[in-house]
């Protein structure tokens, strides 16, 4: 929480204190930059997302914040295979797990556990000061240039200056509105997505968990993600055009979909039901321009694809990887802030605009995963 000790001036501020703004925030720590990290929500607190990711993804970040025995220690299984189950069949395609990098796994882990160790990561830096149920409700201008942002804090209003405010405040994000910051590319909603938890849930042998699981009837998609704490993560990617009539089935609407995949549906009958079923709406896909005069965009802020790929983790976590090093460059006279910043917004798109194009071209319809 923010007190009187909040100083005036901050090399950066980050608004958005979840993987992105988390990852950041612990890098230009690291390197002895004075951070303010905030967040309007009181964390640690859940948020929707089927968390899974790469080892050459958010696994490799983990591993560069000295962070991933932490992880997992949670639980977490490393997801040394895939299977797929080609149009809802009993029998898997047994396969390699996607992108493993130098880990070779993928990892599941909820938010709320993983959003934590981050944010304590960040906070290990004496220079890193954090502020929850700490809400952006100004950007400061000088002429041009943002200069810094007035702050409703649980003690008051505040106004801080930075030399570059960094919005990792996702989707909805107040920083990229503010700025109006340019939209690259965009493509209208395609999917809907909905999950929920169990616990007992085995792996397709019976045994332990050791992979990630997906299922495809027609254009819909089933995935299994084994998770943190004996959880599981059993989603469901759907069309846009049937999410009114999932929303209102619920629960069993989610059983009944299910029971149609029927490499899963077996044993998630005989799993336990952990929490209420979550789920989210179509959401608009974009590609906004990452930065300008005092301000960065990063994460969901920045970069928006359909969660039928399960990109968005490792997408926040990599570009939050591009965006310190370009802040340090500038910082450290290696290069102009213009420079600086060209450089994230070139390396951010070379590593993402590729799986952006393909998760926006096959959301509009999932059956072409198993076209010939």
């Amino acid at each position: 929480m923010l007190n009187s000790e909040l100083k005036p001036v901050y090399d950066v501020i980050v608004v958005g204190a979840r993987v992105a703004g988390a990852t950041v925030a612990a890098l230009l720590g690291d390197a002895g930059r004075e951070v303010l990290l905030v967040d309007a929500s009181a964390l640690p607190s859940p948020t929707l997302s089927t968390h899974f990711f790469r080892g050459g993804g958010m696994v490799g970040v983990l591993d560069r914040l000295g962070v991933l025995d932490q992880v997992l220690a949670l639980g977490s299984p490393p997801l040394v295979h895939e299977y797929f189950y080609p149009g809802g069949g009993e029998e898997s395609m047994e396969g390699p797990p996607q992108n493993p990098g130098d880990a070779g796994y993928c990892l599941s882990v909820r938010r709320e556990p993983l959003d934590h160790l981050l944010l304590h990561r960040a906070v290990q830096s004496t220079t890193v000061h954090f502020g929850d149920r700490t809400r952006m409700t100004e950007l400061i201008r000088e002429g041009e240039r943002i200069t810094g942002v007035r702050l409703a804090t649980p003690e008051g209003e505040r106004e801080v200056r930075a030399r570059v405010v960094v919005g990792a405040d996702g989707r909805r994000s107040m920083v990229a509105r503010m700025v109006d910051a340019p939209m690259e590319e965009s493509a209208p909603p395609y999917r809907a997505l909905y999950y929920r938890y169990v616990r007992g849930f085995t792996g397709p042998s019976g045994t332990e968990p050791d992979g990630a699981e997906f299922s495809n009837i027609e254009d819909e998609l089933a995935y299994v993600f084994p998770s943190d704490d004996g959880l599981t993560c059993i989603a469901l990617s759907i069309n846009a055009a049937e999410f009114p009539a999932m929303r209102s089935a619920g629960s069993e609407g989610f059983r009944e979909r299910l029971a149609r995949h029927r490499g899963l549906a077996g044993r998630f009958e005989a799993a336990v039901p952990d929490g209420k079923l979550l789920g989210c709406g179509p959401e608009s896909n974009y590609v906004r321009v990452p930065a300008g005069p005092g301000w960065a965009l990063v994460g969901d802020a920045g970069m928006h694809q359909d969660p039928w790929s399960g990109l968005g983790i490792d997408m926040a976590g990599v570009h939050a990887t591009f965006l310190a090093e370009a802040l340090l460059d500038w910082f450290g006279g290696n290069r102009s802030e213009a420079e600086a910043m060209a450089s994230y917004h070139v390396r951010r798109n070379e590593h993402g605009l590729g799986s952006y194009h393909q998760t926006v071209t096959l959301a509009a319809d999932l059956r072409q995963l198993t076209a010939a």
